[in-house]
């Protein structure tokens, strides 16, 4: 499956990010939810657009995903976000909303020390976690019918 979201939308602000010098943890569902990708499924993805991106090619291949990345995710090996310019983590959900209390432990530890958090998509910003307060800065971006809704900035 592949979704518009991450082409046009993760992908190019991760690239950005990436680009910058900032670490970049993609989160994608653990399980299917309609038409979002899941975090087996992203690796995959992420592949395909390094192949046109040497900013993205850098960085999978530094956090492993270009050489059997999921295997490393799943099992928790890499490690650490610190020392990874760009991973995949499982949210450890399979809903397009998304719960905060109850994500993956491999989610959980990535997000601990994050300096920014960004939820994309309605269910997940507007109808789970518009009213969320994070201890960093938090955006929370969807398209509701014909208009774009950005959720304020939360610290």
């Amino acid at each position: 499956m592949l979704s518009v979201d991450i082409v046009l939308g993760m992908l190019p602000l991760a690239r950005e990010l990436l680009q910058r010098g900032t670490e970049a943890v993609l989160v994608s569902n653990s399980l299917p939810a309609l038409n979002d990708v899941t975090a087996m499924e992203l690796p995959d993805i992420v592949a395909e657009a390094a192949k046109h991106c040497d900013i993205l090619r850098r960085a999978a291949e530094a956090g492993g995903l270009l050489a059997d990345a999921m295997t490393n995710t799943l099992d928790g090996s890499k490690g650490n976000s610190s020392s990874v310019p760009l991973m995949v983590v499982e949210n450890g959900c399979g809903s397009q909303c998304i719960d905060l209390r109850q994500v993956s432990s491999e989610l959980a530890a990535a997000a601990k020390n994050a300096d920014l958090v960004i939820l994309e998509g309605m269910g997940r910003a507007l109808h789970t976690n518009f009213n969320a307060r994070f201890k960093c800065e938090a955006l929370k971006a969807c398209l509701h019918g014909e208009e774009s809704e950005v959720g304020r900035k939360t610290d």
